[in-house]
């Protein structure tokens, strides 16, 4: 097996396995937010349909990186991830603004939420990001750490935060009954998640403006790649 077509590997391997976790992870907690009532459930899913995109763009971006007849934007990245990236920002502004609204609607007339079901779904999101993390983290300590991973392992380390709010807002309303701690806490994750997508936004318009960001530095140093293979 020649070196290309074993790295090519190596990111498949990387990213599939974390992809797919979180992926069918998003989907157990958005049903189980409808289960239980929970609006910090569905932030959380919010957060890991973002993770899921993330995910998937550091591996596009890993693929195409390797391919010279890719159609680029001057900045040196490929028009296909500048597209995804816009996508996924855009779904992401439109995530939190439900989530908020919702929040806000809750606060006026408090909606009940299953406390015990609630502690159950979050805490297996809490042990899924976990493991992703710590796959990431191993993809990072012995390939090296490329800006594509960090970026993905940023949005993981967030979404472990929004599943461990999740699981105090599962606890307080279990044993206390207090039910406004959901959309308090929905509102955090909102904001986390918010904070993320308004990063994601400012790479895109720099990168469009042709100025060195994560995304300029990654195509760079495939390009300096390409540049000793030949």
């Amino acid at each position: 097996m020649n070196t290309s077509t074993h790295n090519n590997h190596d990111d498949h391997d990387h990213y599939f396995l974390p992809f797919l976790l979180i992926l069918i992870f998003a989907v157990v907690e958005a049903i189980g937010s409808w289960y239980t009532g929970s609006l910090a459930l569905l932030s959380d899913a919010g957060h890991m349909f973002s993770d899921v995109a993330a995910l998937g763009l550091a591996w596009m971006a890993s693929v195409m990186s390797k391919k010279s007849n890719v159609s680029r934007h001057q900045s040196g990245v490929s028009y296909a991830e500048l597209v995804v990236s816009i996508i996924n920002a855009v779904t992401m502004l439109l995530v939190v603004i439900f989530i908020v609204m919702e929040a806000i609607s809750r606060f006026k007339q408090p909606h009940h939420v299953q406390g015990f079901g609630l502690i159950i779904i979050a805490s297996i999101g809490l042990i899924v990001n976990l493991v992703v993390a710590k796959q990431l983290h191993h993809q990072a300590h012995h390939h090296g750490e490329s800006l594509n991973n960090s970026a993905a392992f940023l949005h993981v380390l967030g979404d472990l935060l929004g599943s461990v709010a999740a699981v105090v807002a599962g606890v307080v309303i279990y044993f206390t009954g207090w039910m406004l701690i959901d959309p308090i806490l929905s509102i955090l994750i909102s904001f986390l998640l918010l904070m993320l997508t308004l990063n994601l936004i400012r790479d895109i318009w720099l990168t469009l403006k042709g100025q060195h960001t994560k995304y300029h530095q990654h195509a760079d140093d495939h390009g300096h790649h390409h540049d000793h293979d030949h």
